[in-house]
């Protein structure tokens, strides 16, 4: 068995945001973790992430950049003030095929836990651990309703879409 600590300092996670008439995008820090290996495959891991890190990179105009970050983080979307951590617990993974997996576990966001699956590349060099991968997230398992169609009728362009998307880089020392 091999544990890989998260390096923060190098890993990213970008998310996208659709509604009817665009999209936004963002940032969001990677606060710890680690990810353990048994014979090439992930059988435990915790990732942290630092939901006060929000930032949101496509808008320009000052004001509406600051409002729009502030709508995130108030209780309409992540409630950033009550739940500053949403954690991923990994439970399990199966090689697809070369360095492509499919990754098990559970994210637990504003208190509330999920399974997801998602797949991710993972390499190991050495002493470190390269991953890539997205994984896709239907919000309103996580009492995210602002703007949904399951939720609120008549919205029209008004119209959020439910799923949000997370694109991963994460870099680990063997520790």
């Amino acid at each position: 068995m091999a544990k890989f600590q998260i390096q923060s300092a190098s890993s990213t996670v970008n998310w996208t945001g659709k509604k009817v008439l665009g999209l936004h995008t963002g940032s969001i820090n990677v606060e710890s973790g680690f990810l353990e290996l048994t014979d090439h495959l992930i059988t435990n891991g915790e990732i942290k992430i630092d939901m006060a890190s929000i930032a949101v990179t496509d808008i320009e105009d000052i004001k509406t950049h600051h409002e729009f970050l502030a709508h995130l983080q108030s209780e309409d979307f992540f409630s950033v003030d009550r739940f500053k951590t949403a954690t991923l617990v990994i439970t399990g993974s199966r090689q697809i095929e070369n360095s492509n997996f499919s990754i098990s576990g559970n994210l637990t966001i504003k208190d509330i836990t999920n399974p997801i699956s998602f797949n991710a590349k993972i390499e190991v060099f050495t002493d470190y651990l390269h991953s890539m991968g997205e994984i896709v997230i239907d919000r309103t398992a996580y009492n995210i309703r602002y703007g949904s169609g399951k939720f609120i009728d008549n919205l029209g362009d008004k119209l959020i879409y439910d799923d949000f998307v997370l694109q991963f880089k994460l870099i680990g020392k063997i520790s």
